[in-house]
């Protein structure tokens, strides 16, 4: 995908004015839209990068314009801001767009290209925690071909690309030196931006008490690593199945 960025944005406003001056001073080659809906048919029929700058009183069929365009042409999009008073029904149609959410116009305009140059919407990303090197080598071979996978070996090292990174899923191993499993999901759980990020443990002890103690900590799964490499790939294919159903 190239430097040129596509924005959607009422540049009335002085936040939205001041991000696009921001991003002037990068590489990036900037088309800027005001949010109307018979502006995005000028988007490009193509899979573009594009930044949507939200305010309260944009119309939400811009944002459902928006999602049709993408089903079309797999926009790569961010959305800043907030829309407010949605209904029920607008507030979960929004949450299922696949994007890059900020809610803050501040923002680090170098780390809001890289989240933007990193995410993919067509396959979905696991971010893999493990200190074992060979548990780490071994879930690549096994996922590899379904999901783009990132390996890291400690939790500390987790936050840190979580921080400039999208995913879908952690998978976490729940002993670990230093930062172990449920320290790193207490982390994500209290960032506002990861908080709903699906973490699912990868555990060796497969007793009824540590089972137990590791549900304690209210993850989205847990995985032995004791199960074969078909049966962890299923659980892994079924866990997004799942979700999607209870999308």
């Amino acid at each position: 995908m190239s430097n040129e960025l596509y924005i959607i944005g009422d540049q009335s406003r002085m936040v939205v004015k001041n991000l696009i001056l921001q991003l002037i001073k990068t590489d990036c080659r900037l088309n800027v839209y005001p949010p109307l809906v018979d502006e995005i048919d000028k988007l490009p029929g193509e899979s573009i990068k594009l930044l949507v700058l939200l305010s309260e009183d944009i119309e939400f069929l811009v944002i459902k314009k928006i999602a049709s365009m993408q089903a079309h042409y797999n926009y790569n999009i961010c959305f800043i801001g907030r829309i407010a008073n949605l209904s029920l029904e607008d507030d979960n149609f929004f949450k299922k767009i696949p994007s890059v959410k900020l809610e803050s116009y501040t923002v680090d305009v170098e780390k809001l290209l890289t989240l933007m140059n990193t995410y993919n919407c067509t396959r979905k990303r696991i971010l893999v925690v493990d200190d074992e090197p060979i548990i780490l080598r071994s879930i690549k071979i096994w996922l590899d071909n379904e999901f783009d996978l990132f390996l890291v070996n400690s939790g500390e090292t987790a936050l840190e690309f979580l921080d400039t990174h999208l995913v879908d899923l952690v998978l976490l191993d729940y002993k670990m030196p230093t930062m172990d499993g449920p320290k790193v999901l207490e982390a994500i759980r209290s960032s506002y931006r990861l908080k709903d990020l699906p973490v699912i443990f990868l555990t060796a002890n497969n007793d009824r008490q540590s089972v137990i103690t590791a549900m304690q900590y209210k993850p989205d799964g847990y995985i032995l690593k004791s199960k074969t490499p078909d049966e962890i790939k299923a659980a892994v294919e079924d866990f997004f199945k799942n979700r999607a159903f209870k999308d």
